[in-house]
């Protein structure tokens, strides 16, 4: 039997604020210390060598220039992929226990709202597990016709926002492809750890980790879904990821 190819892939498009291509990179870091997978980085910049590097156009979007994910299917170079935001710093090896699975792909179902009152629950396309197979191809297209007719789809499913969002493109893909039901069973089975406030520090204190916002957290090392960008540009990043990466 052929051998089946196995990596993380990373979209990263730097803005006026944010230099998405350094984060990927120590993001890149984490990954091959901690799952030992090789890494794509999907962008239009140079990236570090010891990454592949896949220069990609910009299709739209908003002012994250987010609007290429639903290429993924088409430019990862994987038979099995994980798919990850630049700001999703994986601490653990759990997504590599979803590539062992048969389903299709893991989405990570949010499981604390809604897109609208009266619409689906969303997804967080923070991180998603993909395999080569049919029902991945469509629903990748999907998610990419959504994009292309968002305002239809924000009427025809009531969302609250009106600006494009990945979550709720997968969300909405999800939901057709599968008879027009969430089907939860192909989700990531644990929920996702996000930080949402300025991060003053992290660090590693055995198998705990310590988030320093306004006050010190203590949490089981796990992957973490960081949104202040602020700290994941600092030199205190850089460090944390150096701590991370020189342990046995």
């Amino acid at each position: 039997m052929q051998d089946v190819s196995r990596g993380v892939l990373i979209f990263a498009f730097n803005t006026e604020a944010v230099d998405y291509v350094a984060i990927a990179e120590q993001t890149a870091r984490l990954v091959k210390h901690t799952l030992g997978l090789p890494v794509t980085i999907i962008t239009d910049q140079e990236v570090d060598n010891t990454f592949t590097n896949v220069r990609a156009g910009y299709a739209g979007g908003t002012a994250w220039r987010n609007g290429d994910r639903y290429t993924a299917y088409d430019v990862s170079p994987y038979d099995e992929t994980i798919l990850i935001d630049s700001d999703y710093l994986v601490l653990d090896r759990s997504l590599l226990t979803l590539l062992d699975t048969t389903e299709d792909y893991r989405l990570q179902h949010n499981g604390v709202g809604n897109m609208g009152v009266l619409s689906l629950d969303y997804v967080w396309a923070t991180a998603i597990v993909f395999k080569r197979t049919e029902k991945t191809r469509l629903l990748f297209n999907l998610v990419g016709r959504i994009q292309r007719n968002y305002s239809y789809y924000c009427k025809l499913y009531q969302l609250r926002e009106r600006n494009f969002r990945n979550d709720y493109a997968f969300a909405i893909a999800n939901n057709i492809i599968n008879g027009y039901t969430p089907n939860q069973s192909q989700g990531i089975p644990w929920p996702m750890l996000t930080i949402d406030k300025p991060v003053k520090q992290i660090e590693v204190n055995g198998d705990m980790l310590v988030v320093r916002e306004d006050m010190a957290k203590f949490i089981p090392r796990q992957n973490l879904h960081i949104i202040d960008k602020d700290y994941l540009q600092s030199d205190l990043h850089v460090k944390f990821v150096d701590q991370i990466c020189t342990q046995e």
